[in-house]
């Protein structure tokens, strides 16, 4: 993810490109191991999902920042249900950085 952010030009697509299938690939091993719905009780939180939110948790003011998609609902079902059900936890709520605070540090990289 950070190539995405850090490249311009074909450079960064490239990079989006790369990031999009290994999120296909997330997506692929998430679902053999967990087919079912993402967990959305903070009192169960696992390494898997706090290694999500360090990685995934910025998706969407990234997408803002670079104006494309990166998690879609039909190629990334299971990815995006489980960033959306984390992202509502207050655990998460309280302790990530406002929306337009995560824009303007993504903007300044």
């Amino acid at each position: 993810m950070r190539q995405v952010l850090i490249t311009e030009g074909e450079a960064q697509e490239k990079a989006i490109k790369e990031a999009i299938d290994t999120l296909k690939i997330a997506e692929e091993g998430m679902l053999e191991f967990f087919p079912t719905t993402p967990i959305t009780n903070e009192n169960q939180l696992g390494v898997l999902d706090i290694v999500m939110c360090s990685v995934l948790g910025a998706y969407r003011a990234v997408e803002e920042v670079l104006g494309v998609k990166l998690i879609v609902p039909e190629r990334n079902p299971l990815v995006l249900s489980w960033m959306e059900a984390l992202l509502e936890l207050p655990v998460v709520k309280e302790t990530r950085p406002t929306r337009e605070k995560t824009v303007a540090f993504i903007r300044s990289i």
